[in-house]
């Protein structure tokens, strides 16, 4: 069950207590509160470096879709998807609004 409700028009950005790494193109999260690690594929470290500032869900689409060869609705729930898992496990935070 998700903590967070994450939209298209959420605003998303890597938590600071962490520390990742790249991994022959794959990453490696530590998250600090937790002591727990997380790994992520390809496209799931690309995700990881575009929230380290604060972007909405569509603009991280957006890039995703213009680097992969993917559906833009098809990336978009497996996005939310992704970013949900991570707002779980504390490594991201929502914004629902822009601006704030």
């Amino acid at each position: 069950m998700s903590i967070q409700q994450i939209s298209a028009a959420s605003i998303v950005t890597a938590v600071d207590d962490h520390i990742s790494c790249d991994l022959a193109g794959e990453a490696a999260i530590l998250n600090f509160s937790s002591g727990l690690y997380y790994g992520l594929d390809e496209v799931g470290a690309r995700v990881w470096k575009l929230i380290s500032e604060p972007k909405s869900v569509i603009a991280i689409r957006d890039s995703i879709v213009e680097e992969y060869d993917v559906d833009p609705d098809r990336c978009e729930r497996d996005l939310i998807a992704l970013l949900t898992e991570l707002a779980d496990k504390g490594l991201v935070k929502v914004d629902e609004k822009p601006g704030r």
